[in-house]
């Protein structure tokens, strides 16, 4: 079975550094697009060259296998927008062509990907507006945390949410409703250090992960100044799984969370929240939520954030897990925003519970890093360049499918119309 886990090379920082040196410092205009009635639509071509340490263990059991990939991708972008209307979609389609030149077992995993997204919003300068949106995903980066890697995803959400604007807009107040399901499939059958029953990463048996989420939420929000807000957001999350043979434990959480978001000074953004989490479902477990974040405002294209969020979440197996994360993410732009440098790094603790009256032994840590310049050439031409650190261990020590470092260098070529 293969892996899956959740590029900066110094030739192509050298190759930017160049590009910079010969073009002219203005900032680059902006994509014309194809005007469709009141709004525009823009079309993309891209290329993916991509070094990926960790492809499969397709040579030696327990060695990772490298590999070099391409991926070719299309995809077209639209959007409307007015006080009364907000229409904007996205969509790609890309092939992922493994190489071989590493390692030549790995052609097999060679298959196409996509992402679809739309978001609309009605009657938006009214007393009450419309929202409806949906963002669909073929990939090997799924939402669910219990999963190893090795595993295709099929992810699609819906929204519905009516926010409510009474008298002036100062208060706002959303009703929402999301569904959300997930399909799984492995990216190949073989032998396993799984457990035999073991649906997280047992090749055979990753379809008895399949779920449906359905997500209500009730959110507010006071601007007691003009970009500073206290809010209110609730929601309760019912998740079920498609098939009710396999043991998976069903949930029904509970979140409430109060604070502040918004702008302290010009320079500094805030977000303050605190409460806690309830699953109503087998677990019967209570946690403390919340979220602190701290964001320097540089100027528009210049911006540094630290952060720290806690939440509960329906798994599949175990229920539900608390998740610990703290994050920075930063991007500096240069030369008018024709360079920007853009970083991310994430520390995720997942604890993973039981049955009420027991406890789950699995815990897992994630570290994830990626960094890496883009420059605008023209505004139809791109260039961009990624290097992304994951490493991932966890309590159940024997499973290679959630154990393992990988690293990731990555040359984009991107057009845009």
């Amino acid at each position: 079975m293969i892996r899956r886990g959740d590029g900066l090379k110094s030739g192509v920082l050298a190759l930017v550094v160049a590009l910079v040196a010969s073009s002219a410092i203005a900032q680059a205009p902006a994509p014309v697009g194809f005007k469709v009635g009141d709004g525009r639509l823009h079309l993309l071509a891209e290329v993916d060259s991509r070094f990926d340490s960790l492809v499969g263990y397709f040579e030696r059991a327990g060695v990772p296998s490298p590999e070099i990939i391409f991926a070719p991708r299309v995809g077209a972008t639209f959007a409307l927008e007015s006080p009364g209307t907000l229409v904007k979609f996205g969509a790609n389609v890309e092939y992922l062509i493994f190489s071989g030149l590493l390692s030549p077992s790995s052609r097999q995993l060679s298959r196409p990907q996509a992402l679809v997204s739309l978001d609309t919003s009605f009657n938006r300068d009214g007393a009450v507006s419309f929202e409806l949106g949906d963002t669909f995903t073929r990939s090997d980066r799924t939402q669910n945390p219990s999963a190893g890697i090795g595993v295709i995803s099929l992810f699609n959400s819906l929204y519905v949410a009516a926010p409510i604007h009474p008298g002036g807009r100062a208060l706002e107040i959303t009703p929402r409703i999301t569904w959300g399901v997930e399909f799984f499939e492995p990216l190949l059958t073989g032998t396993t250090t799984c457990p035999p029953g073991d649906i997280t990463c047992n090749p055979t048996l990753v379809s008895g992960m399949n779920y449906s989420n359905l997500n209500f939420a009730l959110g507010a929000r006071y601007k007691f100044l003009p970009k500073t807000a206290i809010v209110l957001d609730t929601n309760f999350d019912l998740r079920t799984y498609w098939n009710p043979s396999i043991q998976n434990l069903p949930a029904q959480i509970l979140r409430g969370r109060a604070g502040l978001a918004g702008l302290l000074t010009p320079r500094f953004s805030l977000t303050l929240l605190a409460g806690a989490a309830y699953d109503f479902g087998p677990t019967q477990r209570a946690a403390p939520i919340g979220q602190a974040e701290l964001m320097y405002l540089v100027g528009e294209s210049t911006s540094v954030a630290i952060g720290y969020l806690r939440d509960m979440m329906p798994v599949p197996v175990y229920g539900t897990v608390s998740v610990d994360r703290g994050y920075l993410n930063a991007r500096l732009g240069f030369l008018g925003d024709r360079l920007t440098l853009n970083g991310t790094a994430a520390i995720d603790y997942f604890t993973f519970f039981g049955p009420m009256g027991t406890v789950s032994t699995r815990s897992d840590l994630l570290i994830g890093v990626n960094v890496g310049p883009s420059f605008v050439v023209t505004s139809w031409f791109v260039i961009g360049a990624s290097y992304g650190l994951g490493y991932r261990t966890s309590t159940q020590t024997s499973q290679t499918a959630i154990n393992f470092v990988r690293h990731e260098a990555n040359l984009r070529l991107t057009f845009r119309y």
